[in-house]
């Protein structure tokens, strides 16, 4: 029930990706497996399988007893973040640190402000917010929960001078509920990126359900705003069925300004996998107005493939994102910031536990987890006790968003 991130031109740079807790909703989970009453399979009876384009699931007998023991007694809705979890089920990586992932078809970002049309420049915008989806496998283990006022700064290299990096800085900005909060930007091609996740993970009694939140991409020069929703993440198959992880549900990109829409469906397969495709996505382009809704073009295919647009007037085709071409030719590997990284950083707030982890020492890891944990408690109640209230060091709530502050600003342009 837990996952690791394989997309070819991260993995190798930054290792493992990870769901539970592991990116961010505004929005709550939802079941999307397809209601149907039938008999659940007798121990040892084969259920068809559907086939996947990568192995989608590395536990062992033993790793699946454990976890579905931790599972079994869970009422169904309930929410899986909530649990206290042994070191033993942990990937020694934080929650905010898996964000990176919006970046690892990172040029492709270059081909917004190129665009030609505003209906192009849709479609490019499209096309760099799904390359952010990660292939994910179960593999039993899960990452760090972020703790209050933890963060994660990354800087991507496009190997062109006149592009330059692009930079991310991350935090948890709430505890209660657990929010993580993102900002990329990039000045030499006009483009910031926000974004936010309330973390939840809901148990629908086969499968788990994790929410990815809401983006927004903003072009600086032209003022166009991109409002960009996540699909939801699935682990499906947690005691019968076809076992894997699924993007599920549906994906808006929307520019008020040119009133373009993109809507996609993320289609999630048939129920235990007995028919249907793994990672189907169909969809459309088209205008958002009032007097005008008309499809300029139709979406087909699969994310973790290929995606194909078709033309409604005239017919032709083209590609509108493949994956592993994306992987071969658009990766923007992360470069070290210039500075030493903050107190707060996730790899300085988890070190001692990530070491122990690492070194296969559990009990360690369990004693410096709780330690991490202590710590925080502390300072909570000596916040309280001085009359303070934490506040984010990048982030701040404006009409129910979190937005990036000068200050995030000033430390991507001076710090990193």
């Amino acid at each position: 029930f837990v996952a690791v991130c394989v997309s070819h031109s991260m993995a190798a740079a930054s290792g493992s990706s990870s769901w539970w807790g592991g990116w961010w909703s505004s929005t709550p989970a939802q079941e999307t497996e397809v209601a149907y009453e039938v008999e659940e399979p007798s121990e040892g009876e084969a259920v068809p399988q559907a086939k996947a384009t990568w192995q989608m699931d590395t536990t062992t007998k033993e790793q699946e007893k454990e976890w579905r023991q931790l599972l079994s007694g869970l009422a169904r809705g309930y929410d899986v973040t909530k649990m206290l979890i042994p070191a033993g089920f942990l990937r020694p990586k934080s929650t905010l640190e898996c964000l990176a992932a919006h970046m690892q078809h990172g040029k492709l970002l270059e081909a917004i402000p190129k665009a030609e049309s505003d209906v192009d420049r849709l479609i490019a915008v499209t096309r760099w917010h799904i390359s952010g989806l990660i292939r994910e496998v179960f593999d039993g283990k899960k990452p760090y929960n972020p703790v209050l006022g933890e963060t994660s700064v990354w800087a991507f290299d496009h190997g062109d001078a006149a592009v330059g990096k692009t930079k991310m800085v991350c935090e948890q900005v709430s505890h209660h509920p657990p929010i993580s909060a993102l900002y990329i930007s990039n000045p030499a091609l006009g483009i910031e990126v926000t974004g936010s996740m309330e973390t939840g993970a809901k148990f629908n009694g086969n499968s788990i359900a994790v929410p990815f939140g809401d983006r927004k991409l903003t072009l600086t020069g032209s003022k166009e705003h991109y409002l960009m929703t996540m699909p939801t993440m699935q682990f499906r198959g947690l005691f019968f069925g076809s076992r894997g992880a699924e993007w599920v549900g549906k994906v808006v990109v929307w520019c008020k300004q040119t009133e373009l829409v993109c809507e996609m469906e993320f289609l999630p397969l048939g129920f235990l996998g007995m028919w249907g495709e793994w990672h189907r996505v169909t969809g459309h382009v088209r205008h958002h107005k009032k007097d005008n809704e008309a499809l300029i073009w139709t979406i087909e295919g699969q994310w973790d493939q290929q995606l194909t647009l078709t033309h409604i007037a005239s017919g032709a085709t083209q590609v509108m994102y493949d994956f592993e071409e994306a992987a071969q030719t658009k990766a923007t590997p992360r470069v070290p910031s210039s500075k030493a990284p903050l107190p707060t950083d996730s790899m300085t707030v988890w070190g001692k536990v990530t070491a122990a982890l690492l070194a296969g020492d559990v009990r360690t890891a369990n004693v410096e987890k709780q330690t991490v944990e202590q710590r925080q408690r502390d300072l909570r109640v000596k916040e309280k006790e001085m009359g303070e209230e934490f506040k984010p060091r990048w982030f701040a709530h404006k009409a129910g968003t979190w937005e990036a502050t000068e200050e995030a600003r000033l430390f991507q342009k001076n710090e990193m």
